[in-house]
């Protein structure tokens, strides 16, 4: 079975910058990294569009955000069933700074709605997950209103700061032990870099 990264996000270019898009930036910017190395088919359903390469598929759900576990399914039309470990994910975190990330195992959902989706389309959350900080809402904004919110040049700049690091830790999670991948990059303060 091959491995499934997928990359959490809204489609459409009025959400591209928006800091629950961080898991689509990342993995378009993976992909970008990787051309040169990698020969990508491009993939695409009624649920999701992305890339497939001989040892994994890159799979963006295009349902937005609260329904991206759907992908799921028709992606186990095209590939057989998935089983969660061979599952990653990766996503914005309002809890995690700016700058950082945290890379697990598996997980609950902690409140995120495409991770939740995740979790209910697979009937399991055992999977790794790379989660990349945008900073906590400020008290006066609605979560849902902060999460669709544009980051702001100088925050965009420091997001670029993040993907590749996440970009770095998505390509050693598909070939080493995640408690490897974790213990390198957590807790680093990729800014400071």
């Amino acid at each position: 079975m091959k491995k499934i990264i997928i990359g959490l996000g809204n489609p459409g270019p009025r959400y591209v910058f928006t800091r629950h898009n961080v898991g689509f930036l990342t993995v378009d910017r993976f992909v970008e990294l990787n051309k040169r190395y990698i020969d990508y088919k491009k993939i695409s359903a009624k649920t999701f569009e992305g890339f497939e390469t001989n040892e994994y598929v890159i799979v963006k759900p295009i349902t937005y955000m609260n329904l991206s576990g759907q992908s799921l399914f028709e992606l186990k039309k095209k590939y057989g069933e998935i089983e969660a470990q061979n599952v990653i994910v990766v996503y914005d975190d309002v809890e995690l700074d700016l700058g950082k990330m945290r890379i697990r195992p598996k997980g609950s959902a902690g409140g995120h709605n495409g991770v939740k989706s995740i979790i209910g389309a697979l009937n399991s959350d055992d999977f790794a997950r790379i989660r990349i900080g945008v900073n906590k809402k400020p008290p006066y904004m609605d979560l849902a209103d902060y999460v669709l919110s544009e980051f702001s040049k100088n925050e965009l700049e420091n997001i670029y700061k993040i993907i590749d690091p996440a970009c770095e830790a998505l390509e050693e999670l598909l070939n080493e032990d995640v408690q490897n991948v974790m213990n390198k990059f957590n807790g680093k303060n990729f800014l400071d870099a």
